[in-house]
């Protein structure tokens, strides 16, 4: 599915629209300056998120205006003075040197000074010049007419830009809600929401971590843009970085702009290598007073400046993303309890069988072996007569976990019933199959059925077979691994009646 421009580069109508208030804003103070004769025409704007009024648009006859003039009402001068008064300010001479007149680099020997305050956006209009007594009222007035214009200017891109991103908007929750929720795979559903909140935000990258190993642990699992990929498949302390932070305190962060220059912060660690972070937003995935879903973060190498709307769309979409990630895990523990035998906690005989077909036809592909071992105790069935069933229900728990204890994690371990169990093996030498089930047997009687006094003598008994040396499909398997399951029994037993024989 292709991606939609969300309408941010040069071709789209707001960055047009903005150049075009540009141009508009330097014509109108090049024809104010010549309309009142003046040595500097300049406008001033106000810049709420650093509390500054900065130079907009200029036409000047000196070389040591500074082009990127921004200060706060208390250094601005004259130009904050009016900014701050909200009043019109007209200085028609002074002896002061032009510290007063903050937009220069030098003294320019300036006598006569005219301002005007915009009220929508808040700004100055200012015009200077070096002779005395040169603005009249008729100034004032054309000032103050000049002072509209510009407002309406501004009140149009304003409104512009409005649009643009209402358009934009509406782009990201169509979007949105064209990606199917209800997967049984998150990840390209949070990585495609993470693209979309991307272009949205206008910031260089978006990630997803979960919890893994009790919340111990923070794992990225979707991720958008360069600037993260490389933490893909990669765990993190959950106590550590930024998004270990919102994690433990189940907070958003909001970070514009990072004010430290010498200290880089980090996502996760410092062993990040992405580079230096310029603005941040993170919000926790969370759907339960004790539940953590994971985090939700978008970074930019650059400062940032999010209004209200944005954030709240932002978190609207971590709302989504932690509905999807909330019916994920709901559906895995369903799936889970399906799949496991109730008492010993491994797989059922329907779930292992299931998988046994599933991995029989990979291997098929891969030319990978497979191995069957059932491991039968013998003589259980005896014991229900003899003892309760809780305390049944309690032997074949620990049987189960000495299987789980002694095989390895990569081995699939069922419960066929209440004497069977069944492990496959896979990419497993014959030799290294038996010698896994012998150990395993070994160590349930060692660790279980030795200790069973005044019960009859149960006996821990095994059998194999290998896909493709012994058998070709799942029901060859099974057929071969019970008939040398059944074999092994015999021999024990043959060998248990000629010791008591002896």
């Amino acid at each position: 599915m292709a991606i939609e421009p969300l309408l941010l580069y040069p071709s789209v109508p707001h960055l047009q629209v903005h150049m075009s208030v540009d141009r508009q804003l330097d014509d109108i103070t090049a024809l104010l300056s010549n309309c009142l004769d003046a040595y500097t025409a300049a406008l001033f704007l106000w810049d709420d998120s650093s509390k500054q009024l900065t130079l907009r648009a200029f036409h000047s006859l000196s070389k040591h205006i500074n082009p990127e003039a921004r200060f706060s009402l208390e250094e601005g001068g004259l130009v904050g003075w009016a900014a701050k008064k909200n009043e019109p300010l007209s200085i028609d001479h002074f002896d002061r040197d032009t510290k007063i007149l903050p937009y220069y680099q030098g003294d320019e020997n300036i006598k006569s000074f005219l301002a005007f305050p915009l009220e929508q956006p808040k700004g100055v209009l200012c015009v200077d010049s070096k002779r005395q007594y040169v603005f009249t009222s008729k100034d004032q007035k054309l000032l103050s007419g000049f002072a509209t214009v510009i407002g309406n200017a501004l009140g149009a891109e304003r409104a512009s830009h409005h649009h643009q991103r209402q358009r934009q908007l509406l782009t990201l929750w169509r979007r949105a809600d064209a990606l199917p929720a209800d997967t049984d795979d998150p990840v390209p559903y949070l990585t495609r929401l993470l693209d979309f909140a991307c272009q949205y935000l206008q910031v260089d990258s978006g990630l997803v971590a979960v919890p893994i190993k009790e919340g111990k642990f923070l794992k990225p699992v979707a991720a958008s843009g360069d600037m993260v990929a490389t933490l893909l498949r990669s765990s993190h302390p959950a106590d550590q970085g930024i998004i270990g932070w919102i994690f433990q305190n189940r907070k958003s962060l909001v970070i514009p702009k990072f004010r430290s220059r010498t200290r880089i912060p980090f996502l996760f660690g410092p062993k990040d290598s992405i580079g230096r972070i310029g603005a941040l937003v993170g919000m926790p995935l969370a759907w339960e007073a004790d539940e953590m879903g994971g985090v939700m973060a978008f970074v930019s190498r650059t400062e940032a400046n999010w209004s209200k709307e944005e954030l709240g769309a932002i978190t609207a979409l971590v709302r989504r993303a932690t509905l999807v990630l909330q019916n994920f895990t709901l559906k895995r523990e369903l799936a889970l309890v399906r799949n496991l035998d109730p008492i010993t906690e491994v797989c059922n005989t329907e779930a292992f069988d299931r998988i046994l077909n599933k991995r029989l036809e990979r291997c098929r592909q891969t030319g990978v072996s497979l191995g069957l071992g059932i491991i039968a105790i013998e003589g259980f069935e005896a014991l229900s007569t003899r003892i309760a069933l809780p305390d049944l229900a309690i032997l074949r728990q620990r049987i189960a976990s000495t299987l789980l204890q002694r095989l390895r994690d990569k081995q699939l371990i069922g419960c066929l019933d209440q004497a069977r169990f069944a492990v496959l093996f896979e990419d497993e030498t014959e030799r290294a199959i038996h010698d896994q089930l012998v150990s395993s047997a070994a160590a349930i009687h060692q660790e279980v059925l030795a200790s069973l006094d005044d019960l009859p003598r149960l006996e821990a008994c095994f059998g194999s077979a290998l896909y493709p040396r012994n058998a070709a499909s799942s029901r060859e398997l099974w057929t071969m691994a019970f008939q040398a399951l059944t074999a092994q029994a015999a021999n024990s037993s043959n060998r248990d009646t000629k010791a008591k024989s002896a």
